[in-house]
């Protein structure tokens, strides 16, 4: 049996190797990254400017290229088939410093939240879906104490000022919770104004949390606040 199964794979791989999920170069794992793209989208840092109620926010990868076109399979086409090159890309940074000091000085981590009518749509929080195993071999609980109170338009057209708007009030505590002292993660798929993560954590702080910290997969920390400054 173990002949035939080694034959199969071997045809299969034959016939559909493993390609690099960014640019489809021939690479010897499915889901991994070919050496270019690696060296293009791996890139964990921080943004070190003052984003007031943040107190730090770090990424995973830059939000170009490759990263941007995964995530968009995933968040607008509702492509699963892109979430294990997602988690195979956290797992690369999973022993970096920064990622291992940030983990290490939070209580828990949560999901930007989606509203129940988008949820219901794409039929799972793709947050989640990066985050969610990668948090649990952490031993990092992911708790989703806030929810989205009204339905927002999609916001990747608009700028810094209308997304401010729209996005006003739209986060509540789930219940009545004492966060007294709590360093709570954010964790967030795409990161560019920093406005939703900002209005999801006005209401933490509201709670007592004493930190919040926001952990992006992809972030863009230029262009977009220049334009919007």
């Amino acid at each position: 049996m173990n002949f035939f199964r080694e034959l199969w794979e071997a045809a299969i791989y034959f016939l559909f190797p493993p390609r690099c999920p960014n640019c489809r170069e021939i690479v010897d794992e499915r889901y991994q990254l070919c050496a270019e793209c690696e060296k293009k989208i791996l890139r964990v840092d921080f943004y070190d400017r003052t984003l007031a109620p943040l107190d730090k926010v770090l990424r995973v990868t830059k939000y170009r290229g490759g990263s941007r076109e995964l995530l968009h399979k995933l968040k607008f086409d509702n492509n699963l088939n892109v979430v294990p090159a997602l988690k195979k890309i956290l797992d690369e940074v999973s022993d970096r410093e920064d990622i291992l000091k940030l983990l290490r000085g939070v209580d828990f981590a949560m999901p930007v939240p989606l509203h129940e009518g988008r949820f219901k749509e794409r039929g799972f929080n793709q947050t989640e879906k990066i985050f969610g195993e990668w948090l649990a071999k952490k031993n990092l609980p992911l708790k989703n104490i806030l929810t989205r109170t009204k339905e927002t338009p999609k916001l990747f057209k608009l700028g810094k000022a209308e997304r401010e708007k729209i996005l006003s009030g739209a986060f509540a505590a789930r219940e009545q919770i004492n966060l007294r002292g709590k360093k709570i993660l954010i964790v967030d798929d795409i990161f560019t104004t920093g406005t939703t993560c900002r209005e999801c954590a006005k209401v933490l702080k509201s709670l007592g949390a004493e930190k919040i910290f926001v952990l992006a997969f992809a972030a863009d920390f230029g262009e977009n606040f220049i334009k919007d400054a």
